[in-house]
């Protein structure tokens, strides 16, 4: 038995549609296909930014997301609006560099060697990067690596959905007063379970919707991916069993259980689906298995 994975996350077609959709959002004007095939400079506060399409389209049949375009369309967002990562490597001898990040009224610095970086992109990263992992390992034997590789992956899941809840919270606690004054707002900003904190997110940002999210297909694979890091996070028996035809099973639910799902609660709040991590992890390609 082997397993395989598409090198890229999108066919082309899907990767140029993507693009000319946030090259409309952005305000550059794609009316032909020959321009697929072309540079656009756009201004921005400060500056012009070049936008390399070809480039565009290659990263996002690579990626699930677009790469300048994605930064661009992401920043005109009121609650995902990411901050861009910010790393620097080993200074010369005797010299150290800094460096801060600023979102809100929030603000990360370092001195180097380090780096800052939005923990949504951290996760989304993480979970292409252990499923991808987790098929080169089981090739090679390495079993333990395997499912190290699946325990990872569950917990970026898990992690990936807090933050989105958590963004819209800090931007929240700008909005009112006190999170306490209201009990779906104290329940986003608590330590309960992140079913609780959905629910919660799903009263504040789209409670005429509160049905179709409880009866979701979406909704329940991430219900089922908490189920199995909690059996593992949280075990009830002396030994967890990594059955591999059950691990890719799991493994193939985060395009529809995490991504999918975010995508979905973004819709229902009347927002865009299109936030470069929400692609990225819902367009996450199936991993298959092949007896020879």
């Amino acid at each position: 038995m082997k397993l395989s994975i598409p090198e890229n996350q999108l066919g082309r077609e899907k990767a140029e549609k993507y693009a000319i959709s946030l090259c409309k959002k952005i305000g550059i004007k794609i009316e032909s296909k020959a321009q697929l095939g072309k540079s656009f400079e756009v201004p921005i506060p400060g500056k012009i930014v070049t936008i390399d399409l070809p480039h565009e389209i290659a990263y996002t049949m690579k990626n699930g997301r677009a790469d300048a375009l994605q930064l661009m369309r992401d920043a005109q967002d009121n609650f995902l609006n990411t901050p861009v990562s910010i790393g620097i490597g080993n200074a010369p001898a005797g010299l150290k560099i800094s460096v801060s990040s600023s979102y809100g009224q929030h603000s990360s610095s370092i001195i180097g060697p380090g780096l800052i970086e939005p923990p949504e992109t951290s996760f989304a990263n993480e979970i292409g990067h252990y499923r991808r992992e987790a098929v080169a390992s089981f090739n090679k034997g390495d079993l333990p690596n395997f499912a190290r590789c699946y325990r990872s992956y569950l917990q970026s899941c898990i992690s990936l959905v807090e933050c989105f809840i958590h963004r819209y919270t800090f931007h929240i606690r700008k909005m009112i007063p006190s999170m306490d004054e209201y009990a779906n707002t104290e329940a986003l900003d608590s330590r309960r379970s992140i079913e609780e904190k959905i629910e919660a997110w799903v009263t504040t940002f789209a409670a005429h919707k509160s049905a179709e999210v409880r009866n979701s297909k979406h909704r329940s694979k991430f219900l089922e991916l908490k189920s199995q890091r909690n059996s593992i996070v949280h075990p009830s028996e002396p030994t967890v069993a990594y059955q591999a035809t059950k691990v890719v099973k799991y493994l193939n639910y985060s395009g529809e259980g995490v991504g999918g799902f975010l995508a979905e609660l973004r819709r229902h709040a009347g927002a865009a689906d299109d936030i470069g991590f929400i692609s990225q992890v819902r367009t996450q390609p199936d991993i298959f298995v092949r007896e020879k």
